[in-house]
């Protein structure tokens, strides 16, 4: 920016010395190619002060900002507003038209409205000075308006400065100019044009107008090559760009795996310190029965902890994938929750107090039965951990009659969440600092609430304050009533049963323990016959040899896989009605999809369920029980 005058006429004496001493007694055509906007406003301060010392009339063609700068320039300069208000201004963006509404004969029109007047005093020097804009017109075009300006302004005491970005015109663009004007100017230097000539002036010849068409194609061939080489390079740089941020994305993504696998290690860690430090001091001591009892509880609770933190972690996996299977149903909510809550009591060992508030018996939701299930004991769960000493959850419900919707609420008396952290808390392995401090876990608990809820067709939310408590909510569409169905209306566990008589099992499996823990539990449900091998060979002559009425089948065997075992029974005629029961520790939906196809009549995970190993044997020789 230009501040001082001393500094403007040091930058502009090239041009003062023309305007004064060349002794342009008819006037004269400038085109002024500029580079430098510094520069180009001195030049034109210049030439306009000059022009108010010498009291000539003076018309400036310009944007509005450029005017109010020159103003506030010719102020520093002493000239008072009465004269500067001498300078007749014209906002060029008003002057010059666009290509689709360029008409040289508007325009010249427009010339010769601001020229009016001046006439009349032709001893009098005007000075007009306007900065020419190109817009979308052609060379052609252009050409055409500066032949008539110039043919205007011939032979007339007019100093005419046109000015012109050189910065945004092509080469043969100014070469053209300097046709058909008298002088051409620089940034720092004005000479007379060497191309100049009145011919140039007057041409109108198809020839001329042909030629600059082609110089016109030509040019905007070479422009279209050069923006393609400019989006071919922006491409490269968002390219670049893209895969910058990918790294530093995969960063951070393997940043947050490693501080969720340090997490998951203390976490599994923890559990298994229990179990196995309760376990030597068992072996090492000798304890009367209850406390033996004790102590066994307090692994086996501890078992159960570290056999949630997988399962979460494979049921987030299985959601998040897709391969979870939604089977939705009108669910009766009064009951489902009563349940929801009973079992979770049945287990808990804090002091929280849990609320429900009465429910209207005729509301039914359209869930899955299963995963809302989930949904739930996760929401409690949480509201439990994050809670204070002895203090409540209430579950409560709303009911939309616009949308029909039932929302269900779990308000916890806990630590609240902060604003900084209520955008992220349904995240996967996401846990705010305060949970962290608070409680174990692998942070997917919400995430899976999430997830399940918007496979259903629901909403999810959260309102918190903090240090006062949150409610998290889930809300689905009001169903229907319908019949429970007999499976629906079994609300409490089913307790071991005794066989009527003693059956034939054959445990295929290459771990001495599991086989000890399958002889204990089968012992327990009474008349079995036990027969366990070691691989799978064996395990297929042992079936040919005492035709069991049950095949228990690890699928992981030292000799051969599982798949085959199953396959050569299948395949047999001998053999092939004999049911046989996966025992796995792969416990990801699509492995117990695949065995379920293959021909396997139930799927049981391990850690092995004692009840749920109960319910899948009665069922296989009792189908009329039908217990699951």
């Amino acid at each position: 920016m230009i501040n001082e005058k001393t500094s403007i006429e040091q930058q502009c004496h090239t041009l003062q010395h023309v305007t004064n001493n060349l002794l342009i007694d008819e006037g004269a055509h400038i085109v002024y190619v500029f580079n430098e906007h510094e520069k180009y406003v001195g030049n034109s301060l210049t030439f306009l002060s000059e022009g108010l010392d010498n009291r000539e009339h003076i018309i400036l063609v310009e944007d509005e900002n450029f005017y109010i700068t020159i103003k506030r320039l010719l102020k520093l300069q002493g000239y008072s507003e009465e004269e500067i208000q001498l300078i007749s201004y014209y906002r060029n963006s008003d002057y010059y038209l666009p290509k689709k509404d360029f008409n040289i004969d508007i325009m010249m029109a427009k010339l010769e409205e601001l020229l009016k007047g001046i006439n009349e005093t032709p001893s009098k020097r005007t000075r007009i000075w306007g900065q020419v804009l190109v817009l979308d017109s052609s060379i052609s075009e252009i050409k055409k308006y500066e032949k008539a300006y110039d043919n205007l302004m011939y032979g007339k005491n007019i100093i005419s400065v046109c000015s012109y970005n050189g910065l945004t015109m092509p080469a043969f663009f100014q070469n053209e100019l300097l046709k058909i004007h008298q002088y051409i100017m620089l940034d720092d230097q004005i000479e007379k044009s060497p191309f100049y000539n009145r011919k140039n002036v007057s041409d109108t010849s198809n020839s001329e107008i042909e030629r600059l068409q082609l110089l016109q194609q030509e040019n905007t061939i070479l422009k279209e090559k050069y923006e393609t080489l400019l989006i071919n390079s922006a491409t490269q740089k968002e390219r670049e760009k893209f895969l910058k941020m990918e790294k530093i994305n995969a960063e951070k993504e393997n940043s947050a795996k490693n501080l969720f696998l340090s997490q998951m290690s203390h976490d599994l860690r923890t559990p298994l310190n229990t179990i196995q430090g309760y376990a030597q001091i068992i072996l090492m001591n000798e304890y009367k029965r209850e406390h033996l009892n004790e102590k066994i509880k307090k692994i086996y609770n501890a078992s159960e902890h570290l056999l949630k933190l997988i399962e979460e972690i494979l049921d987030f996996t299985s959601i998040d994938t897709g391969s979870v299977k939604i089977n939705k149903e009108a669910v009766q909510l009064k009951p489902f929750l009563e349940e929801c809550v009973s079992s979770l009591m049945d287990i808990t060992t804090s002091n929280i107090t849990i609320e429900l508030e009465d429910i209207d018996d005729t509301i039914w939701i359209e869930v899955d039965p299963l995963r809302f299930n989930q949904i739930m004991t996760n929401l409690l769960d949480n509201a439990i951990k994050y809670n204070n000493a002895k203090g409540i959850v209430k579950i409560y419900c709303d009911y939309d009659e616009k949308n029909k919707d039932i929302t269900i609420n779990v308000k916890d008396t806990g630590i609240g969440i902060g604003n900084e952290d209520l955008h992220l808390i349904f995240d996967p392995f996401y846990r705010t600092k305060k949970s962290e401090r608070k409680s174990v876990g692998t942070g997917l608990g919400l995430a899976i609430v999430a997830q399940l809820t918007k496979r259903m067709d629901g909403k999810y939310g959260i309102f918190t304050e903090e240090g006062i408590g949150s409610t998290f909510w889930v809300s689905f569409k009001r169903s229907k009533r319908k019949e429970l169905s007999d499976k629906c209306k079994k609300n409490g566990k089913i307790a071991s049963t005794s066989l009527n008589k003693a059956t034939s099992v054959l445990y295929i499996e290459d771990n001495l323990d599991n086989i000890e823990v399958m002889k204990g539990m089968l012992h327990e449900i009474g008349n079995v016959d036990l027969t366990s091998v070691t691989t799978g060979e064996k395990g297929i002559k042992q079936a040919f040899d005492i035709h069991p009425a049950i095949i228990l089948l690890d699928l992981s065997l030292p000799d051969i896989h599982g798949y085959e075992v199953l396959n050569k029974l299948k395949s047999n005629p001998i053999t092939k009605n004999i049911p046989i029961v996966a025992v796995s520790a792969d416990a990801l939906q699509s492995t117990i999809k695949q065995a379920l196809v293959a021909g396997c009549s139930a799927y049981i995970t391990k850690p092995i369920n004692f009840e749920e190993l109960t319910r899948v044997i009665e069922r296989i020789l009792e189908p009329s029980k039908q217990l699951t």
